[in-house]
């Protein structure tokens, strides 16, 4: 089975945060999943881990890298553009969230870890969070 992974859950596994022991848990948990995540969570995580550690492009690219190997990690592309509005429309997410969701559907994954409770709204995902 495939265990979609949110960007507010990479970020936690990258660098230390409240959520940080919970996110190392659920991956111990489901260690026997393929963990993937997308293109879009990608580019989140490099937002946030510049604008919160001050680091250089280079040095924060050259960390996902790492992460994203070590773990296995597939990376998914994006999709069709009128699945990423269907899901936009119908489950209230932001952009960034619906095009998540939406990437999980079109992929055919059914569990996202992930702190956002926004996600539980969305009928075809199962939250993991602990």
């Amino acid at each position: 089975m495939k265990l979609f992974l949110d960007t507010n859950f990479v970020i936690s596994l990258i660098v230390e945060t409240e959520f940080t022991e919970r996110a190392r848990n659920i991956v111990e948990k489901h260690i026997e999943d393929d963990l993937v995540t997308s293109v879009t969570v990608v580019e989140e995580t490099l937002y946030v881990l510049r604008r919160i550690t001050g680091r250089s492009n280079e040095e924060i690219a050259e960390k996902v890298v790492e992460f994203i190997r070590g773990l296995e990690i597939e990376v998914l592309r994006t999709l069709p553009v009128e699945d990423f509005f269907d899901v936009f429309r119908k489950y209230d997410l932001l952009p960034n969230d619906a095009l998540i969701a939406a990437t999980c559907r079109h992929y055919g994954i059914g569990k996202i870890a992930t702190f956002d409770k926004d996600f539980k709204r969305v009928d075809f995902l199962e939250v993991i969070s602990r």
